[in-house]
């Protein structure tokens, strides 16, 4: 396999790379949490079914990253390079689409939710085109010595663009006066903005050949590959469900919510119960950012093994930590704990994950984008698992005891990684067998 050609990669380039990823986490969270709200006070009344509905269509396009990977692995400019005008591209469409979502009349009463449907889907399917092909800019272009940095940081500060962006901008509509078609306004103009910083960096004019069909046909034909599948599957298997159970076990016991076996109801109309749930969720961010720093820190000085043993330790502790009967605040801070463990979890997943995508040089992107797919359905297996022990328990205590031991369960897959594939200290050394 040949690389692309080197070029050299500018510490300036961290920033840019992250605040892209951190307007892509808080484009998600606006749909999440400012819109489904707007459209209830808009309309009326609003059947919950077509919020749910609305929710799977704008979700779409994120399955079809393989799609996008191959695309910008095979397309490109030889002026201009093979990502960055797909990056200004996609978010230039994105952020334009969310400027069309502020003009006055466009939509009615009776088509709201088409209306916000498809321009929905048309933002989201640049957000997720983008993403691909700036997870492949980063991989072309950084050091393999600070990838577990570089991608714990980016992917970091998307989470918290995600978790706590939706919040923070409820903040500027609830106390700052900004009325939510002006909000769609200016994070349309911030969205374009952001994606025109990736003009200073340098990208390569020469890539390898790409031959899609074979280079595919490679990704799942040798062991080292599935083994890494694995490992994704389980390396994201608790990230999402121990987030929305932390939110819900803390405001349970602040007495805001109301937990009647798994029925659960508010104990007041107060609207404050949003900007509780914000704090909550600004706190795990704030814990995220920390472990994914620290985690890419470890990972990159270090060794890439240290830093995915330490961050499994942090997981299982900071889990069991919840389970003491304790007050709320204490828990607060057991719940931050949480979000450094799903941050340091994260970047040292992405150490590996990234170096062993090198291996793929043709189509890195790609690759990348096959690793995440896995990680995805470790997402929602791990969910929907968590369910199932909430329906039989009745209890949000014990889901934490379960998501403390499954979430060991991806050491096994990490142990049949020969180091060599993963660790860059490695590489270079023909004594190790693979």
């Amino acid at each position: 396999m040949s690389e692309a050609e080197p070029v050299e990669f500018k510490n300036y380039y961290i920033p840019i790379f992250s605040s892209n990823y951190l307007f892509q986490g808080i484009d998600q969270s606006l749909f999440a949490v400012i819109i489904p709200i707007y459209l209830i006070q808009y309309v009326g009344v609003l059947d919950a079914a077509a919020l749910a509905f609305l929710g799977s269509i704008i979700g779409l396009p994120w399955i079809f990253k393989i799609i996008f990977g191959i695309i910008g692995d095979k397309v490109g400019s030889k002026r201009f390079g093979r990502r960055r005008p797909w990056i200004l591209l996609m978010m230039t469409l994105a952020g334009i689409f969310w400027i069309v979502l502020a003009i006055p009349n466009l939509f009615t009463l009776e088509n709201a939710i088409p209306v916000f449907m498809i321009m929905g889907l048309i933002i989201f399917g640049a957000v997720a085109f983008s993403d691909t092909i700036i997870d492949g800019l980063v991989l072309d272009i950084t050091p393999k010595e600070k990838l577990g940095r570089v991608s714990g940081f980016n992917w970091g500060l998307r989470s918290v663009g995600a978790i706590a962006g939706g919040p923070a901008l409820a903040s500027l509509v609830v106390f700052g006066g900004l009325d939510v078609p002006m909000l769609f306004v200016l994070i349309g103009i911030c969205t374009i903005v952001i994606s025109l910083l990736t003009i200073l960096i340098k990208e390569p004019k020469e890539y390898p050949a790409v031959k899609i069909g074979h280079h595919l046909k490679e990704m799942f034909n040798n062991k080292t590959d599935w083994k890494t599948y694995l490992f994704s599957v389980f390396a994201a298997i608790i990230d999402a469900v121990a987030i929305l159970i932390i939110s819900i076990f803390i405001l349970i016991q602040m007495n805001l919510i109301e937990a009647t076996g798994t029925s659960l109801s508010l104990t007041t109309n107060d609207p404050m119960i949003y900007m509780y749930n914000a704090n909550i969720t600004m706190i795990v961010s704030i814990g995220v950012v920390i472990g994914a720093i620290l985690g890419g820190q470890i990972a990159d000085k270090k060794t890439r093994k240290l830093s995915v043993y330490l961050a499994y330790l942090i997981t299982t502790c900071s889990l069991l930590l919840m389970l003491i009967p304790t007050m709320w605040t204490v828990l607060l801070f057991f719940s931050s704990l949480v979000g450094m463990a799903v941050g340091w979890r994260h970047s040292s997943y992405a150490a590996i994950v990234t170096g062993i995508s090198k291996r793929h040089p043709e189509m890195v992107s790609t690759y990348y984008s096959v690793t995440n797919g896995f990680a995805n359905f470790g997402g929602v297996f791990g969910l929907s698992l968590t369910g199932v022990v909430l329906s039989i328990t009745a209890s949000y205590l014990l889901p934490f005891l379960f998501l403390a031991i499954i979430s060991n369960i991806g050491l096994i897959a990490f142990f049949m990684l020969p180091p060599k594939v993963y660790e860059h200290k490695l590489e270079d050394r023909t004594d190790i067998e693979v």
